[in-house]
């Protein structure tokens, strides 16, 4: 199921593997954006430049030990600004679960949008995979929207489904499958 880690490209914008040692420092700066960790896991979210380069390790780690893949989001500097990715791929199942982030100075701009989509396409025509779901918080508008309109169907309500800065949050479940 795992081939050579993939590169796409769209407008100025790419999506590449991630290199924890180059992109640490930038993917603290920009996960520290109260607008970004508000709707991150406090675990999820480094204290440290050094906690930084653990969550990136563990990211890259997923494709070295055959288990997922996980994408820098990079400017036409080869900046990181975002991540995308599996959080775990079923191969028994076909199915992938994704979670996403972006520098809140790039919202709006459709970059995650091309991201999700290349990963979808990816998942779909190269992986095998039958179905792709995310969750989302009810208090993430814009993550809502940007699924809804790329074609993931909400299937249900997962009531005080993440504790997010001390407060439950309820999520949706959101996904998108092909046919087999």
């Amino acid at each position: 199921m795992f081939t050579e880690f993939p590169r796409f490209e769209f407008g100025q914008y790419a999506m590449r593997e991630i290199n924890p040692a180059k992109d640490a420092e930038l993917f603290f700066k920009y996960i520290n954006q109260k607008e970004v960790s508000d709707f991150i896991g406090a675990d999820s979210v480094p204290a440290t430049i050094d906690g930084a380069l653990r969550e990136l390790n563990y990211w890259a780690s997923l494709y070295t030990l055959g288990r997922s893949y996980f994408w820098a989001v990079v400017n036409e500097k080869d900046e990181i600004i975002g991540t995308a990715g599996f959080n775990n791929i079923s191969r028994q199942h076909l199915r992938g679960e994704i979670s996403y982030d972006l520098d809140k100075n790039y919202w709006g701009s459709g970059i995650m949008t091309n991201a999700i989509f290349n990963i979808v396409k990816f998942s779909f025509e190269t992986l095998g995979l039958v179905r792709i779901q995310a969750t989302v918080g009810q208090h993430n508008p814009r993550s809502i929207k940007l699924l809804e309109n790329l074609g993931f169907k909400k299937e249900g309500e997962l009531a005080k489904y993440e504790r997010l800065k001390g407060k439950h949050y309820d999520f949706y479940m959101y996904a998108i499958t092909r046919n087999v």
